[in-house]
């Protein structure tokens, strides 16, 4: 179906001819994305095609009225049509472009104790979801495997659903729109791409998943972005990691193995352990 190509064409400045097409493949990549060239005049613009994800053409919205983002521009909604970033993923090790930092910072904050319309907020109910879906593959990795890490991890995430600490961090911190997933795969050059796991969030969360990755230079961020006061930015920044390494658990269950599920399932328990002295620093 090619209902979107009149629309895309006015977007793009005159009428569009479809004179190339293929799947986009590597990494992660969902089923269904295309890479489509365009002609539209007298030269040739790619662009991609997905399949529509209400949560990303809401993103995307929410992106497009920030300035001086890197980050792809919304075509059109259903299917999603995205204008085409140029590049490779950056590498493991590789440090994270200024670019890219200056996004964030930029994202998180335009939309500082704001929401944008049709993204999901991480609220406590949130948190028991995220728990409860981690479960289904760490359960599966111990039938699988007989692995007792998978068994620990489990029974702690189990417990960690309903953490008062938890709720407690998630009652006190501000949020904004947060991309949600901003690992190296999802950076190319300096554009930060798919944000269809964006999230109204305590902008913690994003840095959190970044310096999973190993440590970069945040300088560009902290220009920009919005500060918190010592205690409250120490109860962020706990529970960021321990929400991203139970975020990323089941993938590692999946594809990483009993170790790797141990070191991450140990990382959240050491933050869980320091949120509360944070909080009640914060309660003074």
């Amino acid at each position: 179906m090619t209902d979107w190509l009149p629309a895309v064409g006015r977007r793009l400045g005159g009428q569009a001819e479809i004179v190339g097409r293929g799947p986009l493949t590597g990494g992660y990549v969902a089923q269904g994305v295309e890479r489509v060239d365009l002609r539209v005049g007298d030269r040739v613009t790619p662009v991609v095609v997905k399949p529509a994800a209400p949560v990303e053409v809401a993103a995307m919205r929410a992106v497009a009225v920030v300035e001086g983002v890197t980050a792809p521009r919304l075509l059109h909604a259903d299917p999603l049509v995205l204008t085409w970033v140029d590049g490779q993923p950056a590498a493991e090790g590789d440090p994270v472009p200024d670019d890219v930092w200056r996004t964030l910072a930029r994202v998180h904050r335009h939309w500082f104790r704001k929401r944008a319309r049709g993204v999901p907020v991480v609220d406590a109910a949130w948190w028991v979801a995220l728990c409860e879906r981690t479960l289904v593959p760490l359960r599966g990795g111990a039938a699988r495997t007989g692995e007792p890490a998978y068994e620990r991890a489990a029974g702690l995430v189990a417990e960690w659903a309903h953490d008062p600490r938890i709720g407690a961090a998630l009652a006190l911190l501000p949020r904004t729109l947060c991309h949600g997933d901003p690992h190296r795969g999802n950076i190319l050059g300096g554009a930060l791409i798919d944000w269809g796991n964006a999230r109204t969030a305590p902008a913690g969360l994003d840095l959190a998943v970044l310096e999973a990755q190993g440590r970069s230079d945040d300088s560009a961020y902290r220009a920009e972005a919005p500060a918190l006061p010592g205690p409250l930015a120490a109860v962020e920044r706990e529970w960021a990691r321990a929400h991203v390494h139970v975020q990323y658990l089941g993938f590692a269950a999946d594809h990483l193995g009993a170790d790797r599920v141990t070191e991450m399932i140990e990382t959240a328990a050491e933050s869980l352990a320091r949120l509360d002295p944070a909080l009640r620093a914060c309660a003074r």
